[in-house]
């Protein structure tokens, strides 16, 4: 029989890095359909500049089918952002990829976010697939950290046709989220000034450190980017000849180098400076104008989301070509428009959008939500229905004309994109029976009727 422990063991000791590609992961879930008695297909698919695989399982209803349309669509991504710093992994012994149970607790990348979610939903599949009365489409998604890449493939190659209905799987500790924040991404390149200044010009280098946090509570981080940018500020150096930290954008970098220049009578441990010197000045006006973008923000408020403003945190910075290239991301609450939130660095930094999410907004009451609720009293659990700070995959589905929700296993702020992330053993097991009630009330005889 299998063990749905050790298969979310394997499942973390399996890299599935977001840019990396994942096929080792699909080959991984797909194994897992097959031992379940389910079927499994994966499908490669070239987007984003490299090759992803999705991972697909349709049940479909049997002899007792309902004429009623509307299948049901489970959604869980494969994918993971970068682990950072092996050595921050303390409660894996400095491997996020070694999966380690304390009471409780596994620790593991992608532990929580999301992947061991795809394990729940395929054990609970394979448990009610007898009892269907609408079809079922159980599937493993790629490049979600990146841009929702594989939902916006599942929408485009019209395999969501015939669902009325998608329970995608995110950190919700098995509350019911209905509605979340919209996502943007940004790229801000600031044009820097060669500095030319008289006399000998020596360089210090610094190491400036945060802490890791995920993008959508970043006061619950501390952001090395801008901390050395401040610190560039406070310093009142000439110019830089290195900035480089962060990584992926909807991490709270940890870590950020910047070397900053003065002139060696002021600076005379310093070493002499090798390549080009770029000038302070527009990186303190950058900074600026970044702080003028965080005071928009706090203009309005929405109690229902934690936290209650809409965000934005710096991800990424390098210097390149002669600009300082910064990517961000910004988290509207609803009524807020990403465009105007980050109007106020359009006078230090030439403005270009890489991508955006939708927001989430199923209605409280819909026959989806009241649904779950009764799934969530059938399995033992508080009915729990939440708003989250965090855009997923449900906005792209929901745009595509499906009612979605956010559901599953594992803590979300304060845990994942950062080093330990965890979930705990016993709400995977919850997460199984959860889902076994949902599938009976949505597809199953007497579920749901869909609106």
């Amino acid at each position: 029989m299998a063990d749905l422990v050790a298969w979310a063991e394997r499942f973390i000791a399996t890299p599935s890095e977001s840019r990396l590609g994942n096929a080792a992961i699909a080959d991984v879930a797909a194994e897992l359909l097959r031992e379940l008695g389910l079927g499994a297909d994966v499908e490669a698919v070239h987007a984003g500049g490299a090759t992803h695989h999705a991972v697909l399982c349709d049940v479909s209803a049997g002899a007792s089918a309902t004429t009623e349309s509307g299948g049901v669509l489970l959604v869980t991504h494969l994918d993971t952002v970068p682990p950072g710093d092996s050595a921050a992994w303390t409660a894996t012994g400095g491997d996020p990829f070694r999966p380690l149970r304390d009471g409780d607790h596994l620790f593991g990348l992608g532990s929580a976010d999301a992947k061991v979610d795809f394990a729940c939903k395929a054990f609970a599949l394979a448990a009610e697939r007898e009892s269907l009365t609408r079809s079922v489409r159980l599937v493993g998604t790629f490049g979600e950290e990146i841009g929702m890449l594989g939902a916006r493939w599942l929408v485009e190659s019209g395999l969501t046709r015939g669902s009325s209905r998608a329970l995608v799987g995110e950190p919700s500790e098995l509350a019911i989220v209905h509605a979340h924040k919209g996502y943007a991404v940004y790229e801000a390149r600031v044009p820097l000034e060669v500095l030319s200044e008289p006399g000998a010009l020596r360089a210090s280098s610094h190491v400036v450190r945060g802490a890791a946090a995920h993008s959508s509570a970043p006061e619950l981080g501390h952001n090395a980017v801008s901390a050395a940018l401040s610190l560039l500020e406070e310093s009142g150096a000439l110019g830089v000849s290195v900035l480089a930290g962060g990584g992926a954008v909807n991490v709270v970098p940890a870590r950020c180098e910047i070397a900053l220049v003065r002139d060696g009578a002021r600076a005379p441990d310093g070493v002499e400076v090798d390549g080009p010197v770029w000038s302070a000045k527009p990186l303190v006006r950058f900074l600026a104008a970044w702080r003028e973008l965080q005071a928009g923000l706090t203009r309005r408020s929405d109690s229902r989301f934690a936290p209650a403003q809409s965000v934005a945190s710096l991800g990424r910075v390098a210097l390149a070509d002669g600009c300082a290239t910064f990517a961000f991301d910004v988290r509207p609450i609803p009524g807020d428009d990403a465009a105007a939130l980050v109007a106020p660095l359009a006078s230090a930094a030439e403005l270009r959008c890489v991508r955006t999410n939708p927001a989430l907004a199923t209605a409280r009451d819909s026959d989806l939500v009241r649904a779950l609720e009764a799934a969530q009293r059938a399995a033992g659990l508080p009915a729990r229905v939440e708003t989250k700070a965090t855009c997923t995959e449900a906005g792209i589905l929901a745009a595509a004309g499906l009612e979605a929700v956010v559901l599953g296993p594992g803590t979300s702020v304060g845990n994942v994109h950062k080093p330990n992330e965890h979930t705990r053993v016993s709400q995977l097991h919850q997460a199984v029976t959860l889902y076994r009630a949902a599938l009976v009330r949505l597809a199953g005889p007497g579920g749901a009727r869909c609106s």
